[in-house]
This record gives structure tokens, sequence and C-alpha cells, in this order.
């Protein structure tokens, strides 16, 4: 196995975290809380939304990156995650934890600091959602296993928050490749009749967009197919205008 030899100074996400020595450490990418002085990194939450996955959805997952620092594992390491009652306002039917989840062993390179996998967190949809504008709070705490370690306090947390509120995908960005090349401007109807009609399983994400992006072509495409067979009263944005895509 590797064993990485570097220096942890401070509390910083700007400095160096991973430790020396044969101990591991897991703690998630943000921070629930704002970093410790001299860190100056804000606290930061998890949001979806049930509002953007096709109608009848009845459960979707919450994507949650994990960190892991000091010796590389040669073989998978298992944790597991547990409610923390004083921060969360969801209901236990609202949502599922694992008995352990995973973070896989993976091969590193001589300048890397960190280990990063992620986790998904099942999140189950209530109807009560569709009355709560800011939806629900699920804070969830990590529970090491033998030989592992919890890292850094403000990251051993995570917040979730759940809602059926429209919240805007972070791969359709302004400016970006599915405004300038595949999809156009974002609207909120857009996207909804996107996932409704094309990308019925929720496929589109930063990683098919870098990996695979002929299969977020073909998504694409699906959709200006649908959007050509619709009445204009369909396909009417809130605004007035018809929507349509760039490809």
């Amino acid at each position: 196995s590797i064993v990485l030899f570097v220096t942890c100074f401070a509390c910083s996400r700007d400095d160096i975290m991973v430790y020396s020595g044969d101990s591991r450490a897991i703690y998630f990418e943000k921070f629930y809380m704002n970093a410790i002085a001299p860190g100056t990194e804000g606290a930061d939450s998890t949001l979806t939304s049930f509002f953007f996955y096709p109608d009848g959805t009845q459960y979707i997952y919450a994507d949650l990156v994990v960190n892991l620092s000091g010796k590389v594992p040669t073989s998978d390491v298992h944790f597991g995650l547990k409610v923390i009652p004083e921060g969360t306002t969801a209901n236990t039917d609202e949502y599922f934890l694992e008995d352990e989840y995973t973070f896989h062993a993976q091969a590193v390179t001589e300048d890397q600091l960190e280990l990063k996998d992620t986790i998904q967190v099942k999140l189950i949809y209530n109807e009560r959602l569709d009355d709560m504008p800011e939806g629900v709070r699920l804070e969830l705490e990590l529970v090491p296993s033998e030989g592992l370690e919890l890292g850094q306090v403000e990251r051993r947390r995570a917040i979730v928050i759940v809602t059926s509120q429209p919240v805007r995908p972070d791969w359709w960005v302004e400016g970006g490749e599915v405004e300038e090349g595949l999809l156009g401007p974002y609207s909120v109807k857009k996207y909804k009749l996107f996932l409704n009609n094309a990308d019925i399983h929720s496929e589109m994400s930063l990683e098919l967009l870098e990996n695979h992006p002929d299969e977020a072509r073909k998504l694409a495409l699906k959709f200006k197919e649908w959007l050509g067979k619709q009445d204009i009263e369909t396909i009417t944005d809130e605004d007035g205008s018809i929507i349509s895509v760039k490809i």
C-alpha cells in the first residue's frame, strides 16, 4: 500500500488535508458549519427537489461527496451514517439510510492530497412537501468503522434540504455548453418538460456531459423531436415565448 507523508497545518480547505502515518480519516467535501479560524469556508448544504423529476416519482437520491485522507486503502472502506435529530425536520418515512456505505478503493497520483467518492442517500416523497416552500432538512453525521477516524470537525456532518420546489440543476449554467449548444436558455417549464418527455431517467449530469457527451446530445435531440410534435400551447413558456433548443 501507499502512504502519503504530508503534514496538516490547519483546518482550512486551502491547507493540506492529508495526514501522515497509518491513520485514515473520513469527512464530507462540504462544510456543514462555518470553518473554525483560520479557515474561511462557509457552511453549505445539498439541495435536492422532486419538482424536476417525472410526475409520480416516489424517491430520489442526494449525492454526497466524501473525502478520505491518510493511508491509502487497498480495498473498499465501509462506514455508516446517523441522523442528528435536533438538526432534522424530515420525518423518518421521508428518507432511508443503508446499514453501511462504501468508499471505494482507487488509484492515486503522486501529487494527490485526498481521495474522493460519492455516496447516495435515498429521499422519499411526501405530499406535505408541496405545502412547504422551504422543504425539510436532514442532518447526517458520519459513523467511522474500525481503522477509520472522523476528520475535520466542520465536515463530519452533511445537511440535505429536500423540497418539491424548482431548483436549477448545476449542469445547466448560464453561458455553459448546455445553454449554448444543447438545450438553450434555462426555464422552469422547459426543464420540467425535458425531464417528463426526454430525460425520463434523470440521466443528464455533469458526469454525463464530460464522459459521455454523445448520450447528452441524444437526450437533447430526443427533446427537440418531442417539441416539434407539440401544439404551440403546450410549449409556450411562462414569459409567452415558444420553448426551443439550440441543438
